[in-house]
């Protein structure tokens, strides 16, 4: 989620934020992940805020405000890496966290540039999925296959010719699969291909699968 200041009706700066959002349970795998140490823990708009310094990238802290369900996190560079600039970066947005997800608002100081959801489903790909107001142009002009969710197309567009994403439209969200051998729990390290079946079939059945797709947020 990309959010940043707005002045006015129209004016903006080219100062951008973001961060991620994720469950609760990610924690300790995003923490493994940047090593170091924690630096600090503190109380912030109703949450708390852990800072780490990093291992990996060294020259970096890593920082989360922890709801009871969900995530916000991000990355944080020299010299806007201090405890008020991270503080002032997550406060900048009301985070309501419900069982269901998080949910941001910017309030009239700011105004949110991009949201979108990211997941690799196994033995799939990579799903994105947007909000279809601000995702509109990338559909395309003629009728795709028609499924329960919505409609299907093949981006044609992509320059990767040996698994070209697919395209899924509903009422609300356009949502892009990006096929690759994504590793199943059951089976590390097994390609789908070797089971015979091609990425591009994997990732087309999944979204034919799909019963209901909205954006809500």
């Amino acid at each position: 989620m990309r959010y940043n200041p707005k002045y006015g009706s129209r004016d903006t700066t080219a100062d951008v934020w973001a961060l991620e959002l994720a469950p609760l349970t990610s924690l300790g795998s995003a923490v493994q992940a940047v090593g170091g140490r924690e630096r600090e823990r503190l109380s912030v708009a109703g949450g708390e805020l852990v800072i780490h310094d990093c291992k990996d990238p060294q020259d970096a802290r890593w920082a989360a405000w922890l709801g009871p369900w969900h995530m916000v996190h991000g990355m944080f560079y020299a010299p806007e890496w201090e405890t008020k600039d991270i503080i002032d970066t997550f406060a900048r947005v009301a985070w309501t966290d419900t069982p269901e997800g998080m949910t941001a608002d910017a309030g009239q100081r700011f105004q949110l540039s991009m949201a979108m959801y990211t997941q690799t489903i196994a033995g799939v790909g990579s799903l994105l999925v947007e909000p279809k107001r601000t995702s509109s142009k990338r559909i395309p002009a003629w009728r795709g296959y028609e499924t329960s969710a919505g409609e299907i197309w093949r981006d044609d567009d992509e320059s990767n010719t040996h698994a070209q994403p697919l395209i899924m439209v509903t009422d609300t969200a356009v949502v892009t699969l990006s096929p690759w051998d994504a590793p199943r729990q059951d089976r590390p390290g097994v390609s789908v291909r070797s089971l015979g079946v091609a990425a591009e079939d994997a990732a087309a059945t999944f979204l034919t699968k799909i019963k209901r797709l909205e954006w809500t947020a």
